[in-house]
């Protein structure tokens, strides 16, 4: 579907009432399963009715999953939201944003040099970082203020000021 952002994977059927238990995925941000903004791959509304921790994962009551082999059936599916829905004035974004933004941008220095554009991004723990081909080679930029300058929007050219020595060889 064009423009699906996943944020979760069900990756298998929890006990005997429907419930999975879902993977998070880069653009995971629990208050999304709380809201009209959720949405299967293939473009049907998910409606999340429960969710609790489980571990690294979290298990959930999709409406419409009543038993067992309901949730079996939904193995392999993914949930998320539509691209166009982030910019929507009640959607739930962090602070910080959401990583998918970030793909396919361009990324230029302040001065103007285009360095190439986000062919990937990364997750550590906290940290978000861009992958970025520069020289013929793979460079990570933090997606921090001061490196990269805020940016709330979907399109156009990223800018970083990154520190000495960041896009060295």
């Amino acid at each position: 579907m064009d423009g699906f952002v996943p944020i979760a994977e069900v990756v298998k059927a929890v006990g005997l009432r429907g419930e999975v238990k879902l993977y998070p995925l880069l653009d995971f941000h629990a208050p999304l399963l709380g809201t009209d903004f959720l949405v299967w791959q293939d473009g049907d509304r998910a409606r999340i009715e429960a969710v609790r921790p489980s571990g690294a994962c979290v298990t959930v009551k999709a409406a419409g999953c009543a038993d067992r082999d309901a949730a079996e059936a939904m193995v392999g599916r993914q949930l998320g939201f539509q691209r166009a829905d982030y910019l929507a004035a009640d959607f739930p974004r962090p602070a910080d944003g959401l990583p998918f933004r970030y793909l396919g941008r361009p990324v230029a220095l302040r001065g103007g040099e285009v360095l190439g554009p986000v062919r990937e991004v990364r997750r550590y723990a906290t940290q978000v970082l861009l992958v970025v081909e520069h020289g013929g080679r793979e460079v990570l930029i933090p997606a921090v203020a001061p490196i990269l300058e805020p940016d709330a929007g979907l399109d156009g050219t990223l800018v970083v000021d990154p520190p000495e020595g960041l896009l060295d060889a």
